[in-house]
């Protein structure tokens, strides 16, 4: 197989970065180059809500440099990403259209789940143990520039993940204008960092056993690197087992050392900006906080960005390369403990997700649909009636809001648009596309039409949430549609409701399908 060289562009908050791979079966990922520029996008769309022309135009420049160094490695592929900083910021289309124009480079704004995910994906690529790590519990904290992440795992499943605006450069010009009025600044960047970490512990963590911190975000390499020159300068070891973590005692006297130090200090020992050092601060601040607030013993860190999960994504999509870890599995468990938590009857979500993805897998032909999409309908039978919790005659309009406000890991703004919209759909009359106000284009309408057909047959046939039919089979032949399963119950009542839905099913599909039943 011929290797691939492959560029990974990250537009932070404080800094724009590109990696440059060569990606083979043979030999996996092996990293070529690495360029930096330090930028302050951030600072700018936290406090003013947009960016301005001039640093616009430093950005478009930087940029223009990397596509150059792409040349000279002749790249083959790329992909191009904006985090938190354009993401919040008003004036995020125009960037993108002077960037395009420019540099001719396609830049996609990730949303905050797709974000995460990518680094997750990168983790337990470079970290050969987190599959072990994983089996007890673990939380790996992402800290951003514009917030955190933290994402629980237990016994090699991801339990829940939750953000908060607690990013470095986002908690530091929050608080610089308070810097003058206290002599003792650090104290109260700690009171504001435990307020949303003591919110996070007593909904999250009161019954969680927590052992493991994974370290990952924006600035963990400099604090990596900070661990190394106080290491060798002062001949101290913070390592607490061979493969280079930290337990709760050596990460205190490292973060005790970096307190001790000026901005000025940490600026010269690094050989970095006094910007970028007035970041380190806050973010082993969260750290710490971390193992304050827990009972977790060790913190790994396993020195990746988001670069990397973007040649991670990149490479598996090209069968370069296969994770260890389950992935999916992780975005289907993150939609069943929401699901939990609006108290959601799990044997009727249950039977109607397997009638679904039943009808799903066989109707491939017919409905031409793809793997993603398919997950997708999964998440939606899991989360449609999350809503009922809130008021029964309004569930699937509660639902809709619900998935509109409730990051799902892995799932693309869009993505999650298009799950609120199935479930808010799966009831009373499908709207026309011009009722939607251009919210999604004439192709994803469509999908969402489709995937609705199935969905509504599959919820119809449970509607006595009694799971009367099991064994289903679907034959399709001869433009005839017929699904069996076998009961021995009343199912006047299920047989009822699927001739409703029927016809909307022959609306999208053009055939109509029949309700057979199988008796043994």
């Amino acid at each position: 197989m011929p290797n691939n060289t492959f560029a990974a562009i990250d537009i932070g908050s404080s800094e724009v970065s590109m990696k440059i791979f060569e990606v083979s079966k043979k030999y996996g990922i092996k990293e070529l180059d690495h360029v930096r520029h330090t930028i302050e996008l951030g600072s700018q769309a936290y406090t003013n809500g947009k960016i301005s022309h001039t640093v616009v135009n430093e950005l478009c420049h930087v940029l223009q440099g990397f596509t150059k160094k792409m040349k000279e490695y002749q790249v083959e592929d790329y992909t191009a990403c904006a985090t938190s900083a354009l993401r919040e910021a008003l004036n995020n289309l125009l960037i993108l259209d002077q960037i395009k124009l420019t540099s001719k480079l396609k830049v996609s704004i990730l949303s905050n789940s797709e974000q995460r995910f990518l680094l997750y994906k990168a983790v337990a690529l470079k970290e050969p143990c987190f599959n072990q790590i994983i089996e007890h519990g673990t939380a790996i904290v992402d800290v951003g520039a514009g917030s955190i992440q933290i994402s629980l795992f237990n016994k090699g499943s991801l339990i829940t993940t939750q953000n908060i605006k607690l990013g470095s450069l986002r908690i530091r010009e929050i608080l610089s204008t308070m810097e003058n009025q206290t002599t003792n600044f650090n104290n109260l960047l700690e009171e504001y960092i435990a307020g949303d970490l003591q919110t996070f512990k007593d909904f999250f963590l009161t019954d969680f056993n927590l052992r493991n911190i994974i370290a990952v975000g924006d600035n963990i390499n400099d604090l990596l690197r900070y661990r190394k020159y106080i290491e060798r300068t002062t001949c101290q070891t913070f390592h607490s087992n061979p493969k280079g973590a930290m337990d709760r005692s050596a990460y205190h006297s490292l973060y005790t050392k970096l307190l001790s130090m000026n901005l000025s200090q940490i600026s010269n020992s690094l050989q970095i900006s006094k910007e970028e050092a007035s970041l380190l601060v806050p973010t082993a601040m969260i750290y710490y906080k971390m193992f304050e607030q827990t009972k977790a013993t060790t913190l790994w860190s396993p020195c990746v960005s988001l670069t990397d999960g973007l040649v991670v994504d990149y490479a598996e999509k090209k069968q370069k390369v296969k994770l260890t870890h389950d992935f999916t599995l992780d975005i289907l468990n993150a939609a069943r403990n929401i699901a939990r938590r609006y108290h959601c009857n799990q044997s009727h979500t249950k039977n109607v997700e397997y009638l679904a993805l039943t009808l799903f897998d066989n109707l491939t032909k017919l409905h031409g649909l793809n793997n993603r999409d398919r997950l997708l309908l999964q998440i939606a039978v899991i989360l449609h009636n999350c809503g009922e919790y809130i008021n029964l005659n309004s569930g699937a309009l509660n639902s809709y809001h619900i998935i509109l406000s409730t990051e799902i890991i892995g799932l693309s703004h869009t993505e999650r648009e298009l799950l609120a919209y199935l479930v808010r759909f799966n009831i009373g009359n499908y709207p026309k596309y011009e009722d939607l106000n251009n919210t999604f284009n004439k192709d994803t309408y469509i999908k969402i039409s489709k995937l609705s057909a199935i969905f509504r047959i599959a919820d119809a046939m449970d509607k006595s949430h009694k799971q009367k039919f099991s064994n289903i089979s679907v034959t399709y032949k001869n433009r005839q549609l017929n699904i069996t399963g076998t009961t021995l119950e009343d199912t006047t009542l299920e047989r009822g409701l699927f001739e409703k839905k029927a016809e909307f099913f022959e609306d999208v599909f053009g055939i109509r399908p029949q309700l057979k039943q199988r008796r043994s």
